[in-house]
């Protein structure tokens, strides 16, 4: 039977109970408050107790009271129980929810019995269920409980609250302490982890939500609590590193192999960072050996049968779901290791390591092919970098515009009032929720009113869309590893004076994949969005100290001035390397950025690292330089990652066709006709069309018949830009007109058209820039 309070599900102990007649007493748990003296007290008692609660009540006051707690106290006494407490778990109300109680009531005898429920939780009486508090509405209860127990502690609570009275969940979090003061019995500085985890699980289990309790954890250590403990709930719920032993015992096997992995694992911890050494735990004990003991109960040596051997190496090659594994030779290289170590092992100290060395079930042929597979992975990987370079400037354009947009999305969203709708880009949007609402108040949510779609919070769009373009920024223009960018400090950015006396800033990058340091010099642009970060996170003058917690280690860092924080669930957090991940393939699939066949194309971290070693080094950088800018101990690494576009054999074979053309026959060199010259020339002039100029290739047929707002051969002349934009508005007019007919082909073809248009009108914007910013003449054509 289990216990009333705490980690153990909440069921019936009275005594009285049916179910437990027969059996012992139940057994608290350890570590529970005693239930109080007022869950026995007499009902004449009680009332006087209520009675206190009331300041200066008056005579109706008094006899509403009264008449509450007398008709709860009636229902009560109508199940057996030694207190308060044992008749109220005894009437099943906590599986009842909002239904507890006696049934078919009126509304307003069902209010009367609620409000004397309320009187009793108060006077420590009854304490109901975390399930039943959720699905609960107890009005004032929380508020009168906390004047009424342990008052100055639950003041001192509300004081600290009240400093984040921007903090959405600030209130909430005052009420979660209320709860759980109420269901466990506690003196709230008494109150634990354990505490905080089984509210959460309670919560959880049904359906609510637990985003309170991050900031609840904070106020509790505020007012002395939780003492010894880190200053925040994640890092106080973060397991750390787990032992070798423990990483092993994770996956259960045979005690005598288990202890042998694990005294071999130890032995190679002290050259592996934790990540490998997570990983090499699951290829022996998950991948090798769990795996022999599925198919083979039974066995316990490390001498395996050639049958066994044969048939592991075969399961191995395929995942669970059926697909290829593409690192099986990385299993058998680490299983082939294990087995070469405990041989030498061996050799060197017999008495320990000699009874389990055997021959080596993974042989040469079986790992031969690794050398052809990681040719094929670096094949892939210089392909991918081959595909996503040239699409790169559709990536950065399509960063630029999002945060453009979503800056002048939430400026709008702010300049209104709730209930008041705005345009942005021809669209009009609905600024939604209460004015005078005390649930999130500083939040800005937005409904479109033009076309459908759901409400969506202005400034996380804009917070996405800012942290989306810091990151490939700073990505494509230093190469850093996904680990090295969140890393990154307000100290990070230092100055050097150069011989000559210049100023160049540098870029310091943190030890972290090859525990190397390394600096890189920071371009005009790199300064400026480092400067465009630094701005936006500093808070009161200064970058706010975090600690970061790093997932390959499993431990938080120090406190330092990351760049690259936000707020996240409501505290300030630095960024995790998912969410970058996330950002960066949400744009790609918002900008519809395809392969030449279709196929959605997605950006990892990692793809800009591989552009910018490659960029770097065919751009003329010597090759050593480039290893040093990426951290890189080997220029075989470095080359793997510049071998992306043969610069060599390009510039050979380019030679070899010049020298082919001397020896080829003069006649292909004479001097061209007047008809061919001619015919040249009138090609050229068939390029003017009415918005520019056609820059196909000669003698090349036009493969847009005549659309030429689709062509990107278009050079649109700036001077035709006020019969681009009359073009706009007679397609918009079609469209409307196409969208009311259910013309839907013509409404997909319109659409295409208006999404070509607008890339000429973006391409003239920036030809306009570019001659402002050389000091031309031309005139802005959009403005």
């Amino acid at each position: 039977m289990g216990s009333r309070h705490g980690k153990v599900a909440r069921t019936p102990v009275s005594p009285r109970d049916p179910r437990v007649l027969m059996g012992p007493p139940p057994a608290r748990a350890a570590g529970l408050a005693a239930p109080p003296a007022r869950a026995t007290a007499a009902r004449a008692q009680l009332g006087a107790l209520a009675e206190a609660l009331l300041e200066q009540p008056t005579y109706q006051q008094r006899w509403r009271q009264n008449l509450a707690l007398t008709r709860v106290l009636d229902w009560l006494e109508t199940f057996p129980g030694e207190d308060w407490q044992d008749r109220w778990l005894l009437s099943g109300a906590e599986d009842q929810g909002r239904r507890w109680g006696p049934q078919d009531l009126a509304p307003a005898l069902r209010n009367r019995l609620t409000a004397g429920l309320g009187i009793m939780i108060v006077l420590r009486a009854v304490r109901p269920s975390y399930a039943w508090l959720s699905s609960s509405r107890l009005l004032g209860v929380y508020a009168s409980f906390r004047r009424h127990n342990q008052s100055e502690v639950f003041a001192d609570v509300e004081r600290y609250a009240a400093r984040h009275q921007r903090h959405e969940y600030a209130a909430e979090a005052v009420n979660v302490l209320t709860r759980m003061v109420i269901v466990t019995g506690k003196p709230l500085r008494e109150l634990d982890l354990a505490d905080l985890d089984v509210y959460a699980a309670a919560r959880q289990a049904c359906g609510s939500k637990v985003a309170a309790l991050p900031m609840a954890y904070e106020l509790l250590r505020a007012v002395g609590g939780l003492e010894d403990l880190p200053p925040t709930l994640r890092e106080a719920q973060a397991r750390g590193q787990l032992s070798v032993a423990e990483l092993v015992d994770r996956y259960p096997a045979n005690k005598e192999i288990r202890d042998v992995l694990v005294h071999y694992l130890v032995e190679r911890s002290a050259a592996l960072d934790y990540g490998s050494l997570v990983n090499l735990v699951q290829v022996l004990v998950d991948l090798f050996w769990r795996d022999l003991e599925r198919h083979h109960p039974g066995i316990c040596s490390l001498r395996l049968t050639d049958p066994v051997a044969q048939a592991w190496k075969q399961r191995i090659r395929t995942l669970p779901n059926g697909r290829p594994r593409r690192t099986f030779h990385s299993v058998l290289l680490a299983v082939r290791a294990f087995y070469l170590d405990l041989l030498q092992w061996s050799l060197e100290d017999p008495a320990r390591w000699a009874r389990w060395a055997a021959p080596s079930p993974v042989g040469e042929a079986d790992i031969r092919g690794y050398i052809k597979e990681t040719r094929r992975r670096q094949a892939r990987m210089q392909q991918r970098t081959r595909t996503l370079i040239p699409v790169l400037p559709r990536l950065i354009t399509a960063a630029t515009d999002e945060l453009d947009a979503a800056g002048r999305m939430l400026s709008a969203a702010r300049d209104a009032a709730a209930g008041e709708e705005f345009t942005i880009d021809g669209l009009r949007y609905r600024r939604t929720g209460r004015g005078a609402s005390t649930w999130r108040p500083s939040a800005l949510f937005v409904t479109p009113v033009d076309q459908p779609g759901p409400r969506f919070d202005a400034e996380r769009l804009e917070d996405n869309a800012f942290w989306a373009f810091a990151a490939i920024e700073v990505l494509r223009r230093t190469g850093t590893r996904t680990e090295e960018l969140l890393e990154l400090t307000h100290v990070s950015l230092r100055q050097y004076q150069a011989p000559t006396g210049e100023m160049v800033p540098l870029l310091q990058v943190s030890p972290s994949k090859t525990d190397a340091e390394r600096v890189i010099p920071a371009d005009p642009d790199l300064v400026a969005v480092l400067a465009r970060i630094i701005r936006r996170i500093k808070r009161d003058g200064t970058v706010p100290l975090l600690s970061r917690y790093d997932g390959y280690e499993r431990a938080f860092g120090p406190l330092l001035p990351h760049l690259f924080q936000r707020v996240t669930h409501h505290q300030l957090q630095v960024i995790p390397p998912d969410r970058v991940r996330e950002l960066l393939a949400g744009l790609a699939r918002r900008a519809g950025i395809t392969d030449v066949d279709g196929t959605p194309l997605k950006f990892t971290p990692h793809d800009f690292q591989r552009i910018f070693s490659t960029e770097t080094v065919n751009g003329g950088l010597l090759i050593h330089i480039a290893a040093k800018l990426l951290g890189h101990l080997d220029l075989n690494t470095t080359q793997g990652y510049v071998a992306v576009y043969p610069e060599e054999v390009i510039r050979h074979y380019r030679q070899f066709v010049d020298q082919r053309r001397t020896h080829r026959p003069s006649e292909e060199y004479r001097e061209p006709t007047d008809i061919e010259w001619e015919e040249f020339r009138d090609h050229f002039s068939l390029r003017k069309v009415a918005l520019g100029q056609c820059d196909r290739p000669y003698g090349t047929p036009c493969q847009h018949e005549s659309a030429c707002v689709r062509c990107p051969m278009l050079r649109l002349s700036l001077s035709q830009v006020p019969r681009l934009l009359e073009i706009e508005r007679n397609t918009h007019e079609r469209l409307d007109e196409a969208r009311r007919l259910q013309w839907l082909g013509e409404v997909a073809n319109l659409q295409e058209s208006l999404r070509h248009i607008a890339d000429k009108k973006r391409q003239a914007e920036r030809r306009c820039q570019q001659q402002a910013g050389q000091g031309g003449s031309g005139d802005n054509a959009l403005s």
